[in-house]
């Protein structure tokens, strides 16, 4: 089977209420375009598509008992059976209970079979499975998906229509963001998940100098974005307290612009992200 080309696709952020989170996410700057409903109904999205082919999702259930549903006592054990259409919402169970914010992230497979394959025993992988949505204007979407176990690994997407169904064109955002820099995972298994990592990508990590005090680091380098895989030394309070709040996965991004500054996290919804000038 041939060696599987990688890329990164696209960052998810939960949010509760899906034109809220529009509306704040244009007051920040972006230009936003509404994406559709998933296949099963349990969720739509909104997009910001950018320059580098990359977009953020802003994803969330279509209705507000669903937000409920979500952070029902005991749901991470039901979560199998009770979100088996929705295996985004699934993975991320944990994370969305504490609250809206950064929650997963993609790469884009050719083939998707042969990313699954290199994992191999590293880790179980569920998929690939089918995926799609029903686009404002009807269109219907369709690609396939693959689910490793481990939250640290982002979820992996091969289309199935055209890419530019799926994507809208990039647009020009008053903030000046242009496509993602740097996306960090959080995790407490530095090791293991630098090896996942190697598997997945075949290629040794750069060190890199961290970028929060007291914390291990190392940068993948995946085309123009870097994946920095972060865990915390010693008594690292701010990577602690953010892996018993939201656990392991992503922690926060950085965006290409041409301007720097720290996005308000209230109004970008919980997500911890940062503009910097390219």
């Amino acid at each position: 089977m041939p060696q599987p080309s990688l890329g990164l696709d696209h960052v998810v952020i939960f949010v509760e209420d899906l034109q809220r989170a529009s509306e704040d996410y244009g007051a920040l700057g972006f230009e936003v375009v509404p994406g559709g409903v998933h296949a099963g109904g349990l969720t739509h999205n909104a997009l910001i598509p950018f320059a580098d082919s990359t977009y953020l999702e802003l994803l969330a259930p279509t209705t507000r008992w669903k937000v409920a549903a979500l952070r029902l006592p005991g749901l991470r054990r039901l979560s199998r059976v009770v979100f088996r259409s929705s295996p985004s919402l699934r993975r991320a169970v944990r994370r969305v209970r504490s609250g809206e914010g950064l929650v997963d992230f993609a790469m884009a497979c050719s083939p998707l079979a042969a990313a699954v394959e290199v994992l191999g025993d590293s880790q179980h992988v569920e998929g690939p499975m089918p995926g799609g949505r029903v686009r404002p204007d009807g269109e219907q979407v369709a690609w396939q998906v693959a689910f490793p176990d481990a939250p640290v690994l982002p979820f992996l997407i091969e289309d199935i229509t055209p890419r530019a169904l799926r994507v809208p064109p990039a647009k020009t955002h008053p903030c000046g963001a242009t496509g993602i820099h740097a996306v960090s995972i959080a995790t407490g298994s530095f090791d293991r998940t630098v090896a996942l990592y190697k598997t997945l990508l075949g290629r040794e990590p750069f060190e890199t100098v961290a970028p929060i005090p007291r914390s291990l680091a190392v940068e993948f380098r995946l085309g123009a974005t870097q994946l920095r895989v972060l865990a915390p030394m010693g008594a690292n309070q701010v990577l602690r307290a953010h892996l018993a709040r939201r656990g392991e996965g992503l922690y926060n991004l950085i965006l290409r612009a041409d301007r720097s500054s720290n996005l308000d996290p209230a109004r970008a919804h919980g997500a911890q992200i940062t503009l910097a000038r390219s």
